[in-house]
C-alpha cells in the first residue's frame, strides 16, 4: 500500500498527503502551435530544451498548426520515454512535437514539484507501470493513462518548499558542472601550450632549461603485446588485467578497477610493469585509436587486454607521470590518429606506433609539467567527488521526500 506521507517532511506541515491521481494535479492541452514560437524538445537528462541547442539531426518539423503549444510552467514528456525520465518543464512560451503529451497544471499544483517528483524512483515505477506496449521499445504512456496513475498530493505550500529545495540543489549541481567543465578547457588549453612549448617552465634559479630532444619512440623503448590465445570461459575470475575500456578512459591505470582472467603457469603472457604505456590498438573510430594509459602504480602481477599494447621505455630519464600527460597531449593525439587505418574498424600497429616522433624535455622540466598538470587534474577530481556527493544526496531526498 502506498505511504499517505513521506519519510522526510519541513516540520510546519503535519496535514498528511491527500490521496488523488495524476488527473487531479494537471490536465491534457492540446492548444496548437503558432508561427513565430521557437521548438523545444524533450531531452532525457536535460528536460525541456530549444531543438536548436541538440547537436543532432532532426527531423522535419511538424507545421506550425500540427504542433503542440506549451506555456511557461506546463510540463511536456515523450510518450515513448515517460518511463525513462523523458520529461521536462517549459520555461518560456514554445511549440513542442505533437507526439508529446503537454500536462498544463491545475491552480493547486506546482509544476516545479512534478518535475522533481518524476525523477523519483517510485514515480518511475508508476510511469512505466501506467504505460503501454507489447516491449518496452514500444511503451507508451498516453495522456489518459497518466492521469489515472494513484497519488498522495500534499497542499500548495509544502510542494512549493520541497521543489525550493530540490531546485537549489539543483543549481548547485549545474554551477559544479560548469566549474569542472571550465577546469577542464583550462588545462586542455595548458596542456596545448605546454606540449607545443608556447609555455616553458625555467629551472628553479630561474635560468632555461635546454631545448626539447625530438625522438621516435622505438629510439627509446619497444613493444609488447596483450593477453593471447584465450577464449570467454578463461575471463572472470584469476589475475587481474587491464581492460580497452579502463585504457581508453583513464589517462594512469588504476588496478582497484581490473577484471580477472585465467593465466596457467606455462603460459608466456606479458606482464604490465610500472612505467608502462598501455594504448588501445582498434576502434570503430579514427579518433579513438591511440588512447594510453600510463601505469603509475607498483602492479600486481597484472595483464593487459588483447586489444591493446603495452609500450616500455628503456631510457631512465622519462617521467611516467610525465608520460600520462604527454601520451593524452594535442600533439601525441594529432600524430596517433593519422596512423588509424581501417574502414568499418580502425586499428594502429605497433611498428606505425614505434615511428612516432615526439619531442622530450629535460627530466627536471619534465617532473614541473607533470607536478602542474597533476595539480589540475586533483582539482577537477574534488570536483567530479562534490558532484557525485551531491547526486547521491539528492536521491536520497528524492527517496525520502516523496510517497
Amino acid at each position: 500500500m502506498m505511504p499517505a506521507e513521506p519519510k522526510l517532511r519541513f516540520p510546519e506541515f503535519k496535514e498528511p498527503w491527500k490521496p488523488g491521481h495524476a488527473g487531479d494535479a494537471f490536465k491534457n492541452s492540446r492548444a496548437k502551435g503558432a508561427a513565430g514560437l521557437p521548438i523545444y524538445s524533450v531531452t532525457m537528462d536535460r528536460g525541456l530544451v530549444r531543438r536548436d541547442s541538440l547537436d543532432r539531426h532532426m527531423a522535419a518539423d511538424a507545421a506550425d498548426g500540427q504542433n503542440l503549444r506549451a506555456q511557461r510552467g506546463d510540463v511536456v514528456y515523450n510518450m515513448m520515454r515517460m518511463w525513462q525520465g523523458a520529461v521536462g518543464l517549459a520555461h518560456e512560451e514554445c511549440m513542442v512535437s505533437p507526439a508529446y503529451v503537454v500536462l498544463s497544471p491545475k491552480k493547486h499544483t506546482s509544476p516545479q514539484f512534478f518535475d522533481q517528483w518524476f525523477k523519483a524512483k517510485r514515480m518511475l515505477y508508476l510511469l512505466w507501470a501506467y504505460s503501454h506496449g507489447i516491449t518496452s521499445d514500444r511503451l507508451r504512456l498516453y495522456a489518459d493513462d497518466f492521469a489515472r496513475i494513484p497519488l498522495h498530493l500534499p497542499a500548495l505550500p509544502e510542494q512549493q518548499k520541497i521543489a525550493a529545495l530540490l531546485d537549489a540543489v539543483d543549481a548547485k549541481l549545474t554551477a559544479l558542472a560548469a566549474k569542472q567543465a571550465a577546469l577542464g578547457r583550462f588545462k586542455a588549453g595548458l596542456m596545448q601550450k605546454l606540449f607545443t612549448q608556447q609555455l616553458r617552465f625555467t629551472r628553479d634559479d630561474g635560468k632555461a632549461f635546454p631545448d626539447w630532444q625530438d625522438k621516435r619512440l622505438g629510439e627509446i623503448g619497444g613493444t609488447y603485446s596483450g593477453l593471447s590465445g584465450k577464449s570467454g570461459d578463461d575471463f572472470g575470475e584469476g589475475l587481474p588485467f587491464v581492460t580497452y575500456r579502463q585504457v581508453f578512459e583513464d589517462a594512469a591505470v588504476d588496478f582497484s578497477r581490473c577484471a580477472r582472467v585465467r593465466v596457467g603457469p606455462k603460459e608466456k603472457q606479458n606482464l604490465v610493469l610500472h612505467g608502462d604505456v598501455l594504448v588501445t590498438t582498434s576502434s570503430e573510430t579514427p579518433n579513438e585509436v591511440g588512447f594510453t594509459s600510463v601505469v603509475l602504480q607498483d602492479p600486481p602481477k597484472a595483464y593487459l587486454n588483447s586489444f591493446c599494447f603495452g609500450f616500455r621505455y628503456s631510457q631512465k630519464n622519462l617521467s611516467p607521470k610525465f608520460t600520462a600527460h604527454l601520451f593524452r597531449s594535442p600533439p601525441y593525439r594529432k600524430e596517433v590518429v593519422v596512423l588509424a587505418q581501417g574502414s568499418t574498424r580502425y586499428n594502429i600497429s605497433k611498428s606505425g606506433f614505434l615511428a612516432l616522433k615526439l619531442n622530450f624535455p629535460h627530466p627536471d622540466e619534465q617532473r614541473k609539467i607533470a607536478s602542474a598538470l597533476s595539480s589540475l587534474d586533483a582539482k577537477i577530481s574534488a570536483v567530479s567527488r562534490q558532484i557525485s556527493q551531491m547526486e547521491a544526496f539528492k536521491k536520497g531526498l528524492l527517496q525520502q521526500m516523496f510517497v
